[in-house]
């Protein structure tokens, strides 16, 4: 009888050490759900990303003719374009002669009133909504900018030259007209352009010239 009851208690025992491990279990893993999920709002709360993220993840770029570019790039290999609900962005790409590495292209958007900061064109915004700098370029800020203006406003950039007789530049503007017709409601047009060139900075800087707003006020399209 003694040795019954001893077996009796000892698979009572068991039996409790079984719930409480997996009471344990499901506690854990609970916790490590909550704490998941507590991680996560706290990175999204915390992000200084462009405020078109989620738009520029689920929207694709899709090949546009070269007439539907916004300025007039006649060097224009290639045109793509996306629709991020409160703006519309093309992407033009540009020849690069040189032996320098990476895409010679001008990013572009038709910014609405709810897509953009005044009128006043942000560093910082601008690089956030382009995706940052391009190389050769990095850690640009304001002071590192030069200016000069045409009868379309002004042109902000930096020049880098990477060896021989390569100039590279990334160009800003903000421009209140385009070359081509813009979407309903756009209130302004962004631009931001790596060019690298064999020559000078002011061969560089052309495709943002005064020619790529040359047929005047834009029609407001649809």
């Amino acid at each position: 009888m003694i040795e019954n009851n001893t077996f009796a208690k000892s698979d009572s025992t068991v039996t409790r050490h079984k719930h409480t491990a997996r009471g344990i279990a499901a506690a854990g893993a609970l916790l490590l759900t909550v704490t998941a999920f507590s991680g996560c709002q706290m990175t999204s709360s915390g992000s200084n990303s462009s405020p078109t993220e989620l738009a520029e993840a689920l929207n694709e770029y899709r090949i546009v003719p070269p007439s539907r570019a916004y300025i007039n790039v006649p060097t224009a290999m290639l045109v793509m374009e996306r629709d991020l609900g409160t703006a519309t962005e093309q992407r033009v790409t540009l020849p690069n002669t040189t032996s320098f590495a990476g895409e010679n292209t001008i990013l572009l958007r038709a910014q609405t009133t709810r897509s953009a900061s005044g009128t006043r064109l942000v560093l910082r915004d601008v690089l956030a909504q382009f995706g940052g700098t391009p190389s050769p370029f990095s850690n640009i800020t304001d002071s590192a900018l030069t200016a000069r203006s045409d009868q379309y406003g002004d042109i902000t950039y930096t020049v880098a030259r990477p060896g021989g007789d390569i100039t590279c530049v990334l160009a800003f503007r903000r421009a209140q007209t385009g070359g081509r017709a813009l979407p309903r409601g756009a209130s302004a047009l962004d631009l931001m352009m790596r060019n690298c060139v064999s020559g000078s900075v002011d061969t560089a800087l052309a495709p943002l010239g005064p020619t790529a707003f040359g047929l005047g006020l834009p029609r407001v399209g649809g």
